[in-house]
């Protein structure tokens, strides 16, 4: 088998298994197999398919692994809004809260609001703290009504 042929099934079989894998390794040393396959059907000889290969891999791994793998990991450690969490926080009325409708605003996202404990309709604009959640409805009192 020759020589460009081995190179261009390692590295289609190394960028195949990153997709499963996601290593940001073995894709970029796919990729590093691939350029050495193009050198080797260009006719150059086995070390320049060699200096093609280990060039392509090593400036993958070195100057485009880094700024890859730090935005993928940024995505994983973005603040979530647990809703168990929420007990105790501020929001701000945005529809009013009444038992039948109602929508507060905590961090940004829309939440389905209820008055706490038969507590009065809460007018739009009002400062609310969040008593208890159930399921996706905030219970909802406005310290500043009591």
């Amino acid at each position: 088998m020759d020589a460009d042929l081995l190179w261009l099934i390692a590295g289609v079989v190394l960028v195949l298994t990153e997709v499963f894998a996601l290593t940001l390794v073995l894709g970029m040393v796919g990729v590093g197999a691939l350029a050495a396959a193009a050198v080797a059907f260009a006719g150059l000889g086995a070390a320049a398919q060699l200096i093609a290969f280990a060039a392509t891999s090593t400036a993958l791994l070195v100057f485009v692994r880094p700024p890859v793998k730090k935005v993928l990991d940024r995505g994983g450690t973005s603040e979530r809004t647990d809703p168990r969490a929420l007990a105790g926080a501020s929001a701000v009325v945005v529809e009013r809260v009444s038992e039948e409708t109602g929508q507060v605003r905590i961090n940004g996202e829309l939440w389905r609001a209820r008055p706490y404990a038969g507590n009065a309709p809460i007018e739009s604009g009002f400062p609310v703290s969040i008593a208890a959640v159930e399921g996706a409805t905030l219970l909802v009192y406005s310290p500043d009504l009591s």
